[in-house]
């Protein structure tokens, strides 16, 4: 018997994939940074946005790569500096990540 728990991919991969894959289609201006609900599943309370405690367990696994690290820290993030982090200044770190990694690549 397979083992099914195995062949289920991670919210945070799943977030990485859409996100990508909008990049890609030239449409991430207009989709929202969960490219189908993942960034729901980091807002526990529902209420919209991500506190710095949702935001710490999404962005605990950007961090890891050392090169985009500093994106991936809450003040640098939350750009209107409510205590926040809303979809679109989620969407612009990932947009900024994208631009770094491209930038390193050269």
């Amino acid at each position: 018997m397979m083992d099914n728990k195995r062949l289920m991919p991670t919210a945070s991969t799943v977030l990485g994939m859409g996100v990508a894959l909008l990049l890609a289609m030239g449409g991430l201006q207009q989709a929202s940074a969960d490219g189908g609900g993942t960034y729901s599943v980091y807002d526990a309370d529902r209420d919209g946005f991500l506190s710095r405690e949702e935001f710490e367990v999404y962005a605990e696994k950007k961090r890891r790569r050392a090169e985009i690290a500093d994106i991936w820290v809450f003040e640098a993030v939350d750009r209107d500096a409510d205590g926040k982090i809303s979809e679109r200044e989620l969407v612009d770190a990932l947009q900024l990540q994208l631009k770094r990694k491209r930038e390193l690549r050269r």
